[in-house]
């Protein structure tokens, strides 16, 4: 009975060891998370005059960044927001209104971030913007500092592109911008008990 016991015993801290040791699922994946948002819009009349569907520099990246992040970890998207959580819908209410320029997709999401230099992005039909003028990825990064990162193509002859990856500061408007279409951003750190509101 006491072999018993103590086989029991043995058992037992095996088995409570190994709950000590393996983290929960949802510990796995814990870390920063971020809320972003966007908003592209488009001019109504793209400048004439320079060829403004030549290949971009890549400004922020060290090459273009459709050739780059090989091989790492992809950031996850955890959450698709409805438009009534919008923070920039005033903004693009104002683009609209202003017959300058027409809004062409606006989404907002919560997502991890991946380590600063990996570019390694999302591409936009993972976050909702589903387009046939609009197609490309977008990219956070996070180290000492947060960097995001857009490789956008807009349009079918022409063809326009803006690539850039900038460093940015929470809770601030970021524009991004190209002659015939424009992105603005805003990036906002969440607690993870907050996520699911």
């Amino acid at each position: 009975m006491v072999a018993m016991n103590r086989l029991l015993m043995g058992l037992l801290a095996g088995v409570l060891a190994a709950f000590a040791v393996a983290p929960a699922p949802a510990q796995e994946k814990s870390g920063p998370l971020f809320r972003v948002e966007l908003v592209v819009f488009r001019a109504t009349n793209p400048p004439t005059g320079e060829d403004w569907t030549a290949p971009p520099g890549f400004r922020g990246f060290n090459a273009d960044p459709a050739t780059l992040g090989g091989g790492s970890a992809p950031p996850s998207v955890i959450k698709v927001y409805e438009a009534d959580r919008y923070q920039l819908g005033g903004m693009a209410s104002k683009l609209r209104a202003s017959g300058a320029y027409r809004p062409v997709a606006h989404a907002a999401w919560l997502q991890t971030a991946t380590p600063w230099g990996r570019h390694v992005g999302i591409d936009l039909a993972e976050v909702g913007i589903k387009s046939p003028e609009l197609s490309g990825t977008i990219y956070l990064e996070r180290g000492t500092l947060l960097h995001l990162g857009l490789d956008l193509r807009l349009g079918s002859g022409p063809t326009y592109r803006l690539s850039e990856l900038r460093r940015i500061k929470f809770n601030e408007k970021h524009y991004f911008d190209h002659p015939a279409f424009g992105v603005i951003a805003i990036v906002s750190p969440v607690r993870s008990s907050d996520s699911a509101d």
